[in-house]
């Protein structure tokens, strides 16, 4: 299936970071003696661990796939919700750290190793706390003390407290604070022994590097900067997963210099990312730049690379869908948007992951319900062929995590009737409720679709497919 190519504009943040506090730890020592003891032996294991003290705990989450979906291949990550975990029933498995109090500017503040790690260190203890959940900590934000621009020290933003200028120690060899950061922040750990190599396992270089709002640079400029670094993350984080800068807008041209730069002088990627919003779009149309990119990723040698749409949602800068839609097909878009791209070519070629940006738009509007049973119907499930449309009418082929065959099926437009193959005999619904309800059907019945799709089951919610299918 051929997607029309629709290209949007860029965006830039506007708002700023919360504080948030960390937790420390308090001794009570009794007796003399034993205060001396206890003393020494603390002085012993500050000299051989460092001021920060580290645990075996790590991360549970399964990595992200297409075959089947895994939980992780489902994240959040919203404008510095650093005030606590998100409430919603709805937990996707990954949580992406951007714009989150992490950035570069925010935890290296001064030269000299002068790092402020508070922020990172209530992330790390909150999912360690929420396990499984896999992290994607993104780059980006050059602090003031060496970038080749200047600040003014006035509030938060561009020019104020970060910028997106190179590293004024920046060459052809890299850079040296850069560099010292990163290999700062893979040891790091937070005070309760949550260390960031056991949970920080996938890595993007550098948010949207094609927009002057993030990067003023060169794309041979940003390589020079991440390839001494690339190795310094594998060498620490077991099971590392780098992703390539993730562009926005389309930007193929500017995808098709770094990879070439890769292929050149060496890769540094595992995965290779996008940021694809849907706008005032349908996912239907908006697949037409989702096409765009991976055509440029295929025909640059990359064909076998896994891709990932870490940021998207409705309107960059609302985080609301159009107002030229009901809400029934704004719900029912967020479905389809996710059912089109973890189905694109038949699931293998599928993305392996798909962000949403700003999950504060999924609490209103019941659009938690639509995802939490958006989730429960599609995790641990495998698509067996691409999406396909007759008109305004889409089918996307897939096997159930309980092994049956499945079929999603809405109409663009609205409302009309539709006959599923006889092996049919149910089908899933949103309702409003989390889970959604599941409805009988006889054999060929004809049944109402529209713009939130619905799922025909080969076998009823709760029975056990035999491995024949029968």
């Amino acid at each position: 299936m051929l997607y029309p190519v629709l290209l949007y504009p860029a965006y830039s943040p506007d708002r700023g970071p919360r504080s948030l506090s960390t937790a420390g730890f308090t001794f009570r020592y009794v007796g003399v003696q034993l205060r001396r003891l206890i003393a020494f032996a603390l002085f012993c294991l500050v000299c051989v661990l460092g001021t920060s003290f580290r645990s075996d705990a790590q991360s549970t989450a399964l990595p992200m796939g297409s075959h089947p979906i895994e939980p992780t291949d489902w994240s959040f990550e919203c404008f510095y919700c650093l005030n606590g975990w998100i409430t919603t029933k709805a937990q996707p498995g990954t949580v992406r750290l951007w714009q989150a109090g992490t950035e570069w500017a925010f935890l290296d503040t001064g030269s000299g190793g002068d790092y402020d790690w508070s922020h990172l260190d209530t992330w790390l203890d909150q999912i360690a706390e929420h396990q499984p959940r896999a992290v994607i900590y993104t780059f980006g934000f050059v602090p003031c003390w060496i970038s080749t621009a200047t600040c003014d020290g006035k509030g938060w933003g561009n020019g104020h407290n970060f910028t997106p200028s190179p590293p004024s120690d920046l060459t052809a060899s890299g850079s040296p604070a850069f560099t010292a950061f990163v290999t700062a922040l893979v040891h790091h750990c937070s005070p309760a022994g949550h260390c960031v190599k056991d949970y920080i396992k996938y890595w993007e270089m550098w948010n949207e590097a094609n927009l002057t709002e993030y990067w003023t640079g060169t794309a041979n400029q940003l390589y020079d900067m991440f390839a001494p670094v690339i190795p310094i993350i594998r060498n620490h984080v077991p099971g590392a997963k780098v992703s390539t800068p993730p562009v926005c807008g389309g930007d193929a041209s500017w995808m098709a210099s770094w990879m070439t730069l890769e292929n050149t002088y060496g890769r540094l990627s595992d995965y290779y990312g996008i940021h694809v919003y849907l706008k005032a779009y349908t996912p239907e149309v908006r697949m037409g730049m989702v096409q765009h990119m991976l055509d440029t990723k295929n025909a640059n040698g990359w064909a076998t690379t896994p891709w990932m749409n870490t940021e998207t949602g409705y309107d960059i800068y609302t985080f609301t869908c159009s107002t030229q839609y009901t809400a029934e097909d704004c719900r029912g878009q967020l479905v389809r948007w996710h059912v089109l791209q973890y189905a694109y070519q038949g699931g293998r070629g599928g993305a392996y992951h798909v962000g949403w940006f700003n999950w504060d738009s999924i609490s209103p509007g019941g659009y938690d319900t639509y995802y939490y049973t958006m989730m429960r119907w599609l995790t641990g499930a495998t698509f067996t062929a691409s999406c396909t449309n007759k008109g305004t009418v889409w089918t996307c082929p897939l096997k159930e995590a309980s092994g049956a065959s499945a079929l999603i099926v809405w109409n663009t437009t609205g409302d009309s009737q539709y006959t599923p193959a006889s092996e049919y005999v149910d089908y899933k619904y949103f309702n409003g409720t989390y889970g959604g309800g599941t409805q009988a059907i006889r054999r060929g019945e004809a049944t109402t679709i529209g713009v939130v799709p619905i799922m025909f089951e080969s076998t009823r919610a709760g029975e056990v497919q035999n491995p024949d299918g029968s």
